[in-house]
């Protein structure tokens, strides 16, 4: 059926069941290839407040810090995917800094995807609780998505 799955994961409960969904496929069909695909979204780095009336250099610096240590915190959760489904040894991971939108239709092409595959995006109980939630909290209007889907969108619930 499908031959390529682009997985689009970040860490959040909907991701979570994205994961669930494509491993649980990959289990059965052995054949089928996976990407994993976790996006920083680029508007990050326009952050400035106060803060930023420190030198451009301290303020580069530290979006540097932050960058890597954003990094590392993907790489934990690669980790955690890998340590769950054991069948995702055989996937390939990337992580890209863009246009969530742009960056999920711009891989899924250049992969040769036939399928996309992200989780729910949806607010908990315990976030509105001002609990924090797990995962990148960035986040895409279904309108600039849909327009430039190359291939076929599973939403995984």
């Amino acid at each position: 059926m499908f031959k390529h799955v682009l997985l689009c994961t970040h860490g959040t409960e909907g991701a979570l069941k994205a994961e669930s969904f494509v491993f649980e496929q990959s289990a059965l069909n052995p054949d089928l290839q996976v990407t994993v695909l976790t996006i920083l979204d680029e508007d990050w780095r326009d952050m400035t407040g106060d803060d930023w009336l420190n030198s451009s250099k301290t303020h580069a610096t530290f979006l540097d810090h932050v960058e890597e240590q954003v990094g590392e915190e993907i790489a934990e959760e690669w980790r955690r995917i890998q340590d769950t489904y054991p069948v995702s040894a055989n996937a390939s991971f990337l992580q890209r800094t863009g246009s969530i939108a742009k960056t999920i239709t711009q891989v899924a092409e250049k992969k040769d995807c036939d399928l996309i595959v992200i989780g729910p995006c949806y607010v908990s109980k315990g976030f509105l609780k001002g609990q924090p939630r797990k995962g990148l909290r960035d986040t895409m209007k279904n309108k600039e998505l849909h327009p430039l889907l190359p291939c076929p969108l599973l939403i995984a619930s």
